[in-house]
C-alpha cells in the first residue's frame, strides 16, 4: 500500500476537531479517510478557491473565515512545499498558533517505516479469518458503544445462516469494548485496530467484507457471488444477495444524512434493530443482545460497597463536554433532579458515570468517571435505575436489565428507544438528529435546543417518583 499521502494520524489526537486547508485531491482524500475511520471531526475545508468546488459533505470556506470556527487543529493538505510559507502567513493572520498547524508532505522513508512496521505487526500477529476459514468475513464497524450493541443483534443474525463462518472486526474507536462484547461469540476471530488503511488493504482477501455504519446502513465492500456460493451456505449467499440489492437500490452512503435513514425506517415502522433486516434478507424481531460480564470485576464492584443506588450520566461520547451536542440536557437541571431525589430518598445513593473529563454533578455520592467499562457494567446492572440522555450507557443498561429514564430530544425515540424504559419527549420540535453532516447540530441552530429545554426537572422528577412508587425495582 502507498502511504506517501496518508492522513497524519500520528500527529493528531483521536477525536480532535479539525479544519482541512486545501480542497484539492489530497484534501478530499483526507476528508474521505476521516469519514471512513471517524478518527477526527472535520469542521470545514478551507481553500482560497473554495467557490469553484462542488458541494462536499462538510462546509467549504474561505481561509479568511477560519477564525469563525471552533477547532483544535488545521491540517494542511499539500503535496508540494512551495505554497507552505504563504499558507502559514494566512493562518498566522487568522490567529492560529503554530502548534495547532499540522502538515505532512510526501512521507519520507522514516515516516513510511512507522506505518510499514504497523503493517508488519499486523501481518505477523494473530491469523486473520481468511487464513483459517473459507467462510471469512470482515466487518468495518463504526459508531459509539450504543451502535456496537445494536450491531451485535445483526451480527448474531448473520451467523445463524453461516454457523461455521469466522469474523474479523475492524475498528478505530472501541477496540477493547468490541473485544469484550463478542467474547461470547466463537465465530469472532479478532478485532483489528484499523488506522485508516487495514480494512481497505485486506477486504478483498475475505469471502465477504462489509461496513456497518453506526445504525444507519450496511454496505457490501467485497462482493463475488461465485466465491460466496463456493464457500458459504446457499441460504447465506441468497440473503447477502438480497441485502446487497436493497442496499444498492437505497443508495445510502457515508455522505447521506443519518436523518434520511431514520425517517425512511420510521415510516416503515422499523427501528435501529430491525432496520437491518433489509426487506427480508434477515428476520430480526427483537432487541435482545447479550452483554458479557467478566467475573473478576464483580469482586471490584463489591468492594465499592455502594448499597442501594441510582446511576446518572451527564455527558456525551461525541464530545469531551456537552458543548455543541444538541441532545444534551443542562447541568442545572440534572443538579435539580438529584437534589430533589436525595431530599426524598436520603437512604439511596447517587452514582455518576461517564468519562474521566466529565463535569461533576452536585450532591453525588460516588463518582465513577473514566473507570474500566467492565466495572461500569456491574455498576449499571445493579442500579435501581439509570438516568441519562439517549446514548450508549442507556443501550448497555437496558440489555443488562436495568430500567432507564431517558431524555429524548433530537434523536428519535421510536427508533432508538425501548418499551421497558421511561422515554421522555416533550413538544413537537424534535427528532432532527442527523439532518446535517454534523449530526449533533440543532436544526434551528439553538444553543439550547427547544426539545431539550422543554424537558423540565419537574417532568423528570415525576417520572422518577412514578417508578419508585411502583416498588418493583427491588435492588
Amino acid at each position: 500500500m502507498d502511504y506517501k499521502y496518508l492522513f497524519p494520524y500520528e500527529k493528531i489526537p483521536y477525536g480532535s476537531k479539525i479544519i482541512i486547508y486545501g480542497a484539492g485531491d489530497l484534501g478530499q482524500d483526507y476528508l474521505f479517510q476521516m469519514e471512513v475511520t471517524h478518527y477526527c471531526k472535520v469542521v470545514a475545508i478551507a481553500d482560497r478557491n473554495y467557490k469553484k468546488y462542488s458541494p462536499m459533505s462538510v462546509r467549504l470556506i474561505s481561509p479568511k473565515d477560519i477564525h469563525l470556527f471552533e477547532f483544535e487543529y488545521v491540517v494542511i493538505a499539500l503535496r508540494m512545499q512551495a505554497a507552505y510559507p504563504e499558507l502559514l502567513r494566512v493562518l498566522n493572520g487568522q490567529g492560529v498558533d503554530k502548534t495547532r498547524i499540522i502538515c505532512v508532505f510526501e512521507r519520507n522513508v522514516d515516516d513510511v517505516t512507522i506505518f510499514r512496521s504497523e503493517e508488519n505487526e499486523d501481518n505477523n500477529g494473530d491469523k486473520k479469518s481468511y487464513d483459517i476459514s473459507k467462510q471469512s468475513i470482515a466487518i468495518l464497524s463504526t459508531g459509539g458503544f450504543g451502535d456496537m450493541v445494536i450491531q451485535k443483534r445483526f451480527v448474531t443474525e448473520l451467523i445463524k445462516f453461516a454457523p461455521d463462518c469466522r469474523i474479523d472486526f475492524y475498528n478505530i474507536k472501541a477496540i477493547e469494548f468490541l473485544e469484550h462484547l463478542y467474547n461470547d461469540t466463537e465465530n469472532v476471530n479478532q478485532v483489528i485496530n484499523d488506522l485508516g488503511f487495514r480494512f481497505q488493504k485486506n477486504k478483498n482477501k475475505y469471502g465477504l467484507a462489509l461496513t456497518i455504519e453506526a445504525c444507519h446502513f450496511i454496505r457490501i465492500d467485497k462482493w463475488d457471488e461465485n466465491e460466496l456460493e463456493q464457500s458459504f451456505p446457499k441460504e447465506f449467499t441468497r440473503r447477502i444477495g438480497i441485502l446487497k440489492s436493497v442496499s444498492d437500490k437505497e443508495n445510502i452512503g457515508i455522505n447521506t444524512p443519518a436523518y434520511l435513514t431514520m425517517m425512511r425506517r420510521k415510516f416503515k415502522g422499523l427501528n435501529a434493530y430491525n432496520g437491518f433486516n433489509y426487506e427480508g434478507a434477515f428476520n430480526i424481531t427483537d432487541k435482545k443482545v447479550n452483554i458479557p460480564l467478566e467475573d473478576a470485576f464483580e469482586a471490584v464492584f463489591q468492594k465499592l460497597a455502594l448499597g442501594k443506588y441510582i446511576t446518572v450520566n451527564y455527558g456525551n461520547g461525541d464530545s469531551k463536554s456537552n458543548e455543541g451536542i444538541s441532545k444534551s440536557w443542562n447541568k442545572e437541571s440534572f443538579n435539580t433532579v438529584i437534589h430533589e431525589f436525595k431530599k426524598k430518598r436520603p437512604e439511596i445513593s447517587v452514582v455518576q458515570l461517564g468519562g474521566e473529563e466529565a463535569d461533576r454533578l452536585d450532591e453525588v455520592d460516588h463518582y465513577i468517571l473514566g473507570e474500566d467499562f467492565r466495572l461500569v457494567l456491574y455498576v449499571l446492572k445493579n442500579s435501581i435505575f439509570h438516568l441519562d440522555i439517549e446514548g450508549g450507557l442507556v443501550h448497555i443498561a437496558t440489555q443488562l436489565g436495568t430500567k432507564c429514564i431517558v431524555l429524548f430530544g433530537p434523536t428519535v425515540s421510536e427508533y432508538y428507544g425501548y418499551c421497558q424504559n421511561t422515554n421522555i419527549r416533550v413538544g413537537s420540535c424534535c427528532e432532527c438528529w442527523g439532518l446535517y453532516s454534523n449530526v449533533n447540530r440543532c436544526a434551528r441552530d439553538m444553543k439550547e435546543p427547544e426539545c431539550m429545554k422543554k424537558i423540565t426537572p419537574d417532568i423528570v422528577i415525576k417520572a422518577i417518583d412514578e417508578y419508585m412508587e411502583i416498588g418493583l425495582y427491588g435492588k
